[in-house]
This record gives C-alpha cells, structure tokens and sequence, in this order.
C-alpha cells in the first residue's frame, strides 16, 4: 500500500484503486415518502440512493418475533433504481411489550419519543438486551438478503430516549421517578449517570462489530463521546467503522457540534474512513415541526451546506426531499412556507447538486479529482442563533476558507469576516465572500498530487467574483497573466482562463476592493 501526503493528513489508497471513485459515493434523497410526483423527483441523474427507515415497535410487535420484510419490498425499489441505501431502526417508537418489562416514566424526556407510556429506562439490563437481540436477528436478516449489494451501509442508532439522545435530566436521575413492572428485580435498577450511559454506547457498538462486521458496512454517529471513540480507533482506520451524522449546516450550530465536524475533517478528509451526512434541517430550516434561523437566502444556505460536506470529505450527501423538489420543480412546500418559484431559486439548487456530485468522493483521490477549489469565507461565531447564547456559538475549528486539494496561503491582507450577505440573494454564491483590497494578492497552492495529474491536460481556472462598478484582478499561474474588469452588473460573474499547470496560482487587485467567492481549477 502507499502513502501519500495531502491537505488534512495522510492519504493511504492501494494504487488499483487510486483512480476510481466510489461508484456509490454522491448524493442521496431522505424522507421522500409523502412528495408529490416522486416518480419525477427520484428519477434525477444525480440520485446514487435513498433510505429505509423502519421502527423497533414495527420490527418486533411481540418480544422475540421480528419482521423485516418491509425491507425486502424497499430494498427490491431500491435494487429496480439501481441505487444504494442506508437502513436504519429507529426507537421512536419502542415495542409496546417493554413497557411490562423495563422500569419507565410517564414523561417523555425527549421530543423524538413518540410511546404515549412515556420514556423507558434504556440503560436497563432488559432494555439493552432486547436491543441486542432484534440486532442479532438483523444480521441474520441482512446476511440472507439477495439484495445486500445495495445497501450502502447499517445506520448505528442508539435507541436510547427516542433514536438519538442518552442523557436523563437530573431530576429523573434516581430510580425512584420510575415505574418499575411487576417482576423486574430491585438489584437491576441503577440510576442515571454519564458512567452507565457510556457502558449502553459500548455494547451497542460492540453488537453492531460483532454481527455486521466483514458483512456490510457500519456508520456510527459521530457525536459519540471521544472516550468512548477512542477504543474503536483502529476499526475506523481499517475501514469496518465509517461516520455519519444528521447535522450538517452551512456551518456547525454550536461550538459541542463542532467536534462533529472535525470528527469528519480527520477521519474522512484524510481518507482513513468513509462518512455519510444528513441536513438538520432542510434549506428553509423545518425540521420535526421546528423552524430553524436561517440568516441568508435558502439556495446561498443549501449551497454552502454541500460546501462544507465536501470541505469535510463527506462521501455519500443526503438532501431532504424538500430541498430536491425545489431543484426539481421549483416549488417548496413545509410548515408556514408555500413557496413556488419563478426562476431565481430552481437553477442555483440545481447547480449546487451538479457541484456536489462532481466533486463528492474524491476529497482522498486527488489523482482522479474533477477540480479543486477554495470557497472563501470567515467566521468565527455561529451566525444561526438557534436559541443559543454567542458564547456556545464560537467556533475554533471550522473559522476559515472551505477547501477541496487546494487552500490559500494565509496569512494575507484579504478581508473575511463579517463579509456576508454578498450580492443578490437568489445566487447561491453569496453568504460568505473575501475582499480583496486594491494592490492586494491571494496566493494558492494546489494538492502536489493533483497538481501533478494535470500534466499534459487542459484545464481551466474558474473564479468567481461580485462584478461591481469599479476594480479589476488578475489571475498569474506561472508566467501566464490573464485579467478581467469589472462592468457593473452588480451580480455574480465566473472569469474563465487557461491554467497553464504547475501548482501555486495568485490573484492581484486592481485599483479598487474586489469580493471573490471562488477560485477553482477544473480538469478537461
């Protein structure tokens, strides 16, 4: 095996395979059931899978008896699409049977509990071991399945309190709150502590090794504690254990959800393992009956969302349905908004999908790799308050440019923060942008390999700028100097010129400020 070194870590891909992307890397539509015109909206090009969501509750109605077959008929649509799909078993709804055998409380402590009995003591050994059984069954399940070509890989759900949450407020730590069901021994019942919760993530990631390793491919979420991700380390690094999460954003929500975004940046950037990502919210910020702050226009907000996916080496990029149809139809239809579009929002959609397939996957193949790029932006507190204080919204990580084989030279004398909101609000460019002053120079340098690769092909440089009334710039990559003026029309405009090879490229102002967006090298 080789090594070799790129922007984020070291890269480690058999040569055979360095110049083949992932067939089933790109994007993946999520909860599509209820749209309108699905035939239309499935049908995309672009579309490499879906997914399969079941509930525990329907999985096993009664104790020990399992039902997958609703798998089957998903995952034969699914083979029919020549697709791929991720499975997932939520604990929404938890079987109604473990309420006789698992102490609970009347209180749902959580808003993904859908049980009216109200919250089970999920860290009960009755608890856990039902759990660990409806697993077993499952792998038998999925080793038998004629179509296990087609799943992508197993959705690592907790199934705690609800799908996703395993921490108990205070007052419901202790035992006494709860309603203990005739027979279940008082010597079982422990409270609540963040000891007893690690102990329940451990043996279900242990589970979910044991029965589906070598089988199929497993995604664990990526906020689990960095303790408890710790010890599964090599699993990541040998490709048994890839990431997922269900919180990507424009940019990370908080600074605890950062981590998530480092988790990614490091494990999956640097190619050691596989990541699958879901929005939280859709463009428009409805998720679960809640509306999210949104503080720039929806397509600049899906944009940049698939921006930072790619930035994080995310593989396989899940859209909500919601957010397809509008690049599909046109028309956005959720909660208080009954948007149908006359032609602004529809292509910036559409393109932002055609620039995320392209580059999806190949983050870690710089060989192989469509482009590079650089999105210039710069932050350093969350913009989406989201009910949060400033203070829980700094952000130490993900405060600069994203980048895909390519990356400015800091320092320099551009302008970043607090340059938002640039330019009309139907392009998707402008919610972060760089001001380049006059006389002033960004510098580039691109991912040696692919640098390298462009050897003897033609390529081409992109960038793209806010054309305002007055300024100019000049693109030099190697001894070719190309320039453009600015004309006035007051919107996002793409230069286009020959790029020459080699791998540091600069841009020089002119007489006047010059905000950029963009500046991205495509091959062929």
């Amino acid at each position: 095996m080789t090594r070799r070194t790129f922007f984020g870590g070291a890269l480690a891909l058999p040569p055979e395979v360095a110049q083949q992307r992932d067939m089933r890397a790109g994007i993946y539509v999520i909860w599509y059931g209820r749209e309108p015109n699905q035939e239309a909206l499935l049908s995309q090009p672009y579309l490499k899978g879906g997914q399969i969501v079941l509930q525990w509750a329907g999985v096993e109605p009664e104790r020990g008896k399992y039902d997958f077959s609703p798998i089957d008929r998903e995952l034969a649509e699914i083979s029919r699409r020549r697709w791929f799909t991720t499975i997932q078993i939520n604990g929404n709804q938890k079987p109604g049977w473990l309420f006789d055998a698992v102490p609970h409380l009347p209180e749902k402590l959580s808003i993904q509990i859908s049980d009216r009995q109200g919250t089970l003591m999920y860290w009960h050994p009755n608890h856990r071991d039902a759990y660990l059984n409806m697993l077993d069954a499952f792998s038998r399940y999925v080793k038998s399945s004629r179509y296990g070509n087609s799943i992508l890989g197993l959705r690592m759900n907790l199934n705690a309190i609800g799908t996703e949450h395993l921490t108990v407020p205070a007052e419901y730590a202790s035992p006494d709150k709860w309603k203990v069901p005739a027979g279940v021994a008082p010597e079982t019942i422990e409270p609540w502590t963040p000891k007893v919760a690690a102990s329940y993530v451990r043996a279900v990631v242990d589970a979910y090794v044991a029965r589906f390793r070598g089988l199929i491919r497993i995604f664990v979420r990526n906020s689990i504690h960095e303790e408890i991700a710790a010890g599964y380390r090599g699993l990541f690094d040998d490709g048994t254990l890839s990431w997922f999460h269900t919180s990507s954003e424009a940019e990370p929500r908080s600074s605890g959800v950062e981590i998530q975004y480092k988790r990614f940046y490091e494990s999956c950037r640097s190619g050691r393992t596989t990541c699958y990502a879901e929005p939280w919210a859709s463009a428009w910020g409805h998720h679960g009956g809640i509306r999210d702050d949104r503080w720039c226009s929806p397509p600049q907000w899906f944009y940049w969302r698939l921006l930072s996916d790619l930035h994080c080496g995310v593989s396989y990029i899940a859209l909500y349905a919601s957010d397809l149809r509008m690049a599909v139809e046109g028309v956005y239809r959720s909660g208080d908004v009954d948007y149908r579009d006359t032609g602004s929002y529809q292509p910036e959609f559409q393109e932002a999908i055609r620039f995320a397939d392209r580059y999806a996957g190949y983050h870690a193949m710089p060989e192989a790799s469509p482009g590079a790029w650089v999105a210039f932006r710069e932050n350093t507190v969350v913009r989406a308050a989201n009910r949060m204080p400033a203070e829980r919204r700094k952000l130490e990580f993900q405060k600069s440019d994203y980048n895909f084989l390519m990356e400015r030279v800091e320092p320099d004398k551009t302008q970043g923060l607090d340059v938002v909101n640039v330019g009309p609000p139907e392009q998707r460019f402008g919610a972060w942008a760089r001001i380049l002053p006059p006389g002033g120079t960004m510098r580039f340098r691109l991912n040696e390999p692919f640098a390298a690769s462009l050897t003897g092909v033609k390529a081409q440089v992109n960038v793209v700028y806010l054309d305002e009334k007055a300024g100019s710039f000049e693109v030099q990559a190697g001894a070719e100097r190309r320039s453009r003026r600015l004309q006035g029309s007051g919107r996002w405009q793409t230069a286009q010129f020959p790029f020459p090879g080699g791998n540091q490229l600069h841009i020089r102002g002119g007489g006047a400020p010059v905000r950029f967006h963009m500046l991205e090298i495509v091959r062929g």
